[in-house]
C-alpha cells in the first residue's frame, strides 16, 4: 500500500490519543509496517524528541511461532522515555495496559550498518550491558484480533525502559545462554527465567537489527542503547514496585506511583 498514506493516517489518529485505525487493519506487510514506523520516527524528532536507540522484538521462538512467523521486527526508543534505575514513574502518563519486562539494554560502542552484520561484529561492536525493564503501553483496543504489521508500525508497544548501571566492558566469555533473571514485585519473587530457554542469542539479535535498519538506509549508530528482548512478562498496577536481578550483571528498579 501507499506508506505515505499510512503514515498520515496512523500519525493524525494517534494525535487524536486513537491507535490502531481501522482503514490500516490488514492493509500493511511487515517491511511497510517498519517503513511507516521510521515515518513516526522522523515525526516524533521533528517535534523535538530525539532518538535513544532501539528494541528487536519477537526474539523468542514461543512469540515467533504465537505470531505465526520466523521474521523479527523493530522498535524505537526516544530519550525522553530513558529512565535511571530506582525511578518513580506516574502510572497515569502510561495509557492502556501498561506492563514491565525485565530486559537486557546494550550500549552500542562503534556504529554498524547493514546488511552483511554477523553477531561475531555486533558483538565486537558492544561498549556494554544493563540490566533493564521495558515498559510497554497497550494501545491495541480490546477485542479486536491481532494485527502485527500494524502493531510494529505502532512501535511494539513501546513506552519506555528503565536502565540499570552498566557492566562495561562485557566479559568475552560471559555466558548469556545461562544468565539467571530474578523478578521481584515488592521484594517477592514473583518469576524466574534462563537466558536460553527462554531468548534468542542477544547479538544475533543485534546482528538482525543493524541488518534490518541498514535495508532502511538507517544505521545502528555508537551511543544508541538496544533491548534485545523480554525474558518474563508482568502486568503493572499502580503502586507496584518491580526488581529485576540479573546475575552476574546488576540490578534494576522502577516503582509506578
Amino acid at each position: 500500500m501507499n506508506t505515505e498514506a499510512a503514515l498520515n493516517t496512523l500519525w493524525d489518529a494517534a494525535q487524536q490519543g486513537r491507535h490502531f485505525p481501522d482503514a490500516l487493519r490488514g492493509q500493511m506487510s511487515l517491511q511497510e509496517a517498519l517503513k511507516v514506523q521510521l515515518g513516526v520516527l522522523e515525526r516524533r524528532e521533528a517535534r523535538g524528541e530525539q532518538r535513544a536507540g532501539w528494541k528487536v522484538g519477537w526474539t523468542s521462538i514461543a512469540v515467533r511461532r504465537r505470531n505465526n512467523t520466523e521474521e523479527r521486527a523493530f522498535g524505537h526508543i526516544v530519550a525522553q522515555r530513558v529512565f535511571d534505575s530506582g525511578v518513580t514513574i506516574p502510572f497515569a502518563e502510561i495509557h492502556g495496559e501498561q506492563g514491565v519486562e525485565p530486559e537486557l539494554c546494550f550500549t552500542i560502542g562503534k556504529t554498524l550498518k547493514g546488511p552483511g552484520i554477523t553477531p561475531a561484529l555486533a558483538k565486537a561492536a558492544v561498549l556494554g550491558v544493563s540490566p533493564g525493564f521495558e515498559i510497554n503501553e497497550g494501545r491495541a483496543p480490546k477485542g479486536q484480533a491481532p494485527d502485527l504489521a500494524l502493531s510494529v508500525a505502532d512501535n511494539l508497544s513501546q513506552w519506555g525502559i528503565v536502565v540499570g548501571p552498566m557492566l562495561k566492558p562485557v566479559p568475552p566469555d560471559f555466558d548469556f545462554g545461562k544468565l539467571r533473571v530474578e523478578m521481584r514485585l515488592g521484594g517477592i519473587v514473583e518469576a524466574t527465567a534462563i537466558g536460553e530457554k527462554v531468548i534468542d542469542d542477544h547479538y544475533l539479535s543485534l546482528s538482525v537489527l543493524a541488518n534490518m535498519l541498514g535495508s532502511f538506509g538507517v544505521p545502528l549508530e555508537a551511543g544508541q542503547r538496544v533491548i534485545t528482548g523480554s525474558f518474563t512478562k508482568h502486568t503493572v498496577h499502580q503502586g507496584d514496585s518491580w526488581e529485576a536481578t540479573f546475575a552476574g550483571i546488576g540490578k534494576v528498579s522502577a516503582t509506578f506511583a
